[in-house]
C-alpha cells in the first residue's frame, strides 16, 4: 500500500472546518461528512478477551504536522478521538477496520504488534493514507497532548488551578424530588440505543444547585472536552458582559466606528449606525444567508468567511440591505465582529485569552479549547470545546444572573436582558436575545420559559429560573434537530414542576 504524506486531520480539517462552526438548521446531505466528528470503536468480545489491550493508547501521526489520534475502550467498546473529529469504526479480529458505517469512506488497519500491542495503524481517508505509530505517553496526560498538537488550538483552562476545585458533587435525586420515573426512562432509551437518543453523549441535571444527574455515554466521560457548536456564541456573550463589568466596554448602544477604529474604512454607507448591540441580536442589516446551503459548501458565506484574510472585513464589506436593528439574520459573520470588539475592548489576543485570563475564569474551566479560524481569530461563532460540566457553570452563572460563589462576574443589568426575547426569529417558538435562545415548554398546561444556548448536532444548555434548573446535553445527532424539547418536556420538567 502506498503511504503518502497527506494527513487525516489535514484531509479531515478542511472538509470539516466550516461544520465545526455551525448553528442549528442543518439538511440530511451535510450530516454525511459531519459524522466524522465522534469516534467510536466496536471490538468483538474474543478480540478484547486477552489481559493486554492491543489497541488502546494514544498515536501520533508520521507527518510534519504530527497530530494525534486517541484510542480508548469503555465496556468492551474501542473508542478513538482526533480534535479535527471522529468516526465509528468496526475493528475486526485480524486488526483491520473499516467505519461502521458503510457511507463513511474510511478504512485502515492496525500492525507491528509487540508484547502484545499494536504499534503502528494506517488510516484510508477518501483515498488519502496516513501513518500513526503508538507514543508512550501518561494516560492523563493524552487530552493536553491531543488539542495541544493542533495549532488551531487555543487552550483556554484556567491558569489558577491551585484556587480550583470540585464544584459539583454528585447528589441523589432523592434529595430534590419524590419521583424519577422519566428521567430513568430516557437513560435507558439512551443507553439502549433507542432511535435518535442513541446519539446522545451526556447529560447534566442541576436542581437547586445539586447535581442530581451526569451521565456519559458512547465511550465520553467527565474529563473530555466537547465541540460545543453554536454555543459558543453564548458564551461570547457572557464575555462581553465582563467586559462591561471591568467597564472596557462601555455600552453595547455604541457604534462600530466607536468600537472597531481600525476598521473605519469599512464603515460607511449605513454601515456606520450599526451597534454592539445590533450585532448581538443578529439585526444588524448586512447581507448573510448561511442557512440556504451546506456548510461545506466553499461557496457557503459562512465557509467564505471562516477562511477568509480577515472575517472582520469580510462581514463588513457585505452590503447594508436593511437598517440596522429591523430584523433577525442568523450570521456567524456578525459573531466574529463582536469577538474583536472583545479583543480589542480587552486587549487579548487571540479572544480566548479574554476567556482564560479574564472574570469568567474563575469557572475554572478544565481541559478547554477554543478553535481558531484562518486568520487565526478566535472562532467565537461555534469553535469552543468544553466538558459538560463547564457547559454547566454557564448555565449556573446564567441562573445566578453573572454571579458566582458570591462574585460578579458578568454585568448584572447585561446578563439579565441578555437572556430576554428580544427579537422576532424566522424559528417558530423561539426568540433571540444577546447569543441566547429563548422558548417555552409546556407541560400539563403550564408554561415554562427558558433560556438556551444552542448548538449543532445536539449541544444544548437549559435555564428554567422558575424551577433552579439547569439541563446540559451533548450529542452527536446531526441527522435530526435536536431533540431538548422532548427531553425537557416529556422526561425533565415533570419531575420538577411545581
Amino acid at each position: 500500500m502506498k503511504v503518502t504524506d497527506v494527513s487525516f486531520l489535514s484531509v479531515l480539517n478542511r472538509n470539516l472546518l466550516s461544520l465545526r462552526y455551525s448553528s442549528l438548521v442543518f439538511s440530511v446531505s451535510k450530516i454525511r461528512i459531519y459524522l466524522l466528528l465522534v469516534i467510536l470503536c466496536s471490538l468483538s468480545s474474543v478480540s478484547i478477551s486477552s489481559e493486554i489491550d492491543p489497541y488502546s493508547g494514544i498515536y501520533r501521526e508520521n507527518s510534519e504536522s504530527k497530530p494525534y489520534l486517541l484510542i480508548k475502550e469503555h465496556n468492551g467498546r474501542y473508542f478513538g478521538s482526533a480534535t479535527s473529529g471522529s468516526v465509528e469504526l468496526f475493528i475486526y479480529d485480524n486488526g483491520k477496520f473499516r467505519a461502521r458505517d458503510i457511507t463513511i469512506d474510511i478504512n485502515g488497519y492496525f500492525q507491528d504488534k509487540i508484547k502484545g500491542k499494536y504499534q503502528k495503524q494506517i488510516v484510508n481517508l477518501f483515498g488519502s493514507h496516513s501513518v500513526y505509530e503508538r507514543v508512550d505517553i501518561p494516560k492523563e496526560k493524552f487530552i493536553s497532548v491531543l488539542y495541544n498538537s493542533d495549532k488551531k488550538m487555543a487552550d483556554f483552562s484556567t491558569s489558577k488551578v491551585d484556587v480550583c476545585k470540585d464544584s459539583y458533587p454528585i447528589t441523589s435525586l432523592d434529595n430534590v424530588t419524590d419521583t424519577y420515573e422519566n428521567i430513568d426512562t430516557l437513560i435507558s432509551k439512551i443507553e439502549i440505543g433507542r432511535h435518535v437518543y442513541k446519539n446522545i453523549n451526556s447529560l447534566l441535571i442541576l436542581k437547586d444547585d445539586k447535581l442530581v444527574v451526569e451521565r456519559y455515554f458512547n465511550g465520553w466521560n467527565a474529563d473530555e472536552p466537547h465541540m460545543i457548536q453554536s454555543v459558543s456564541k453564548s458564551l461570547t456573550s457572557l464575555l462581553v458582559g465582563s467586559a462591561i463589568k471591568e467597564n472596557k466596554i462601555v455600552d453595547i448602544k455604541q457604534t462600530l466606528p466607536l468600537l472597531l477604529p481600525n476598521y473605519k474604512e469599512y464603515l460607511n454607507g449605513g454601515r456606520e449606525k450599526i451597534t454592539l448591540q445590533n450585532l448581538l441580536t443578529m439585526s444588524a442589516g448586512l447581507h448573510w444567508n448561511e442557512w440556504d446551503t451546506s456548510y461545506s459548501n466553499p461557496e457557503n458565506i459562512r465557509y467564505k468567511e471562516i477562511f477568509s484574510e480577515d472575517s472582520v472585513v469580510f462581514t463588513l464589506e457585505q452590503s447594508l440591505i436593511e437598517k440596522p436593528g429591523d430584523r433577525f439574520n442568523y450570521s456567524g459573520g456578525f459573531v466574529s465582529v463582536v469577538g474583536e470588539v472583545i479583543s480589542q475592548a480587552t486587549n487579548q489576543s487571540p479572544m480566548s485569552d479574554y476567556a482564560k485570563n479574564g472574570p469568567l475564569s474563575a469557572l475554572c474551566f478544565k481541559n478547554a479549547y477554543w478553535l481558531k479560524q484562518n486568520d487565526d481569530r478566535t472562532n467565537v461563532a461555534g469553535g469552543a470545546f468544553l466538558r459538560p460540566r463547564d457547559m454547566l457553570k454557564i448555565g449556573q452563572l446564567v441562573l445566578n444572573d453573572g454571579n458566582w460563589n458570591g462574585k460578579q462576574l458578568v454585568d448584572k443589568n447585561y446578563l439579565i436582558e441578555s437572556t430576554e426575547p428580544i427579537m422576532d426569529t424566522n424559528l417558530t417558538g423561539k426568540k433571540y436575545g444577546y447569543f441566547w435562545w429563548n422558548t417555552t415548554f409546556y407541560v400539563n398546561g403550564k408554561k415554562y420559559p427558558a433560556i438556551l444556548a444552542q448548538g449543532y448536532g445536539g449541544q444544548d444548555i437549559v435555564i428554567i429560573k422558575e424551577l433552579n434548573l439547569v439541563v446540559v446535553k451533548t450529542a452527536s445527532n446531526f441527522n435530526f434537530p435536536s431533540l431538548i424539547g422532548k427531553i425537557m418536556s416529556v422526561h425533565v420538567i415533570p419531575e420538577f414542576k411545581n
